[in-house]
């Protein structure tokens, strides 16, 4: 199976055939890396789908993510794509990152924040906020502001996540 290719039929409405290559990737590392290589093609839609596909993969398989570790953390700060955006944001907690690392990561998260439009982007990135918080207890004074901040400017999705997360923070 051509990942990419099954990945790459349809526009950016659909999820195509993300389920397809959820069940083929299974916990395989080589068909793993293959889909890895869907994040920096130049169409959209297989960016979109591959990182869908991450995402639903390592919800069981974890571990696949550790031998990309250091291409994530790239792709991270290079994504622009918001699909792509709040997918990543989503991998970020399944990961060990020293307190550097995950110092940047929310640095470029609140970026997107800040810049997005995408409600679901920014929802996603603050629940990373929050999962990183829980390995990083640092964070927690500055996502407590963020949170509250959000309460008041977000849109309805936000604010219902900032106050779930503050309620458990």
């Amino acid at each position: 199976m051509d990942i990419r290719e099954v990945l790459s039929s349809g526009d950016l409405r659909s999820v195509g055939h993300v389920d397809e290559v959820v069940a083929y990737v299974g916990n395989d590392p080589d068909r793993f890396s293959e889909l890895m290589t869907g994040l920096t093609d130049d169409r959209p839609v297989v960016r979109m789908r591959s990182a869908d596909a991450m995402e639903k993969v390592t919800r069981r398989h974890p571990k696949l993510l550790q031998a990309h570790q250091a291409s994530l953390f790239q792709q991270l700060h290079r994504a622009t794509q918001q699909e792509v955006r709040w997918h990543l944001a989503q991998l970020m907690p399944r990961l060990m990152w020293t307190e550097d690392e995950a110092a940047d990561i929310v640095h470029v998260l609140n970026d997107w924040i800040d810049m997005e439009t995408s409600n679901i982007v920014i929802v996603n990135a603050l629940q990373t906020i929050f999962d990183l918080s829980a390995m990083h207890p640092r964070f927690r004074d500055e996502l407590k502001v963020l949170l509250e901040t959000q309460l008041e400017t977000g849109s309805p999705a936000v604010k219902s996540r900032s106050k779930k997360l503050l309620q458990k923070l």
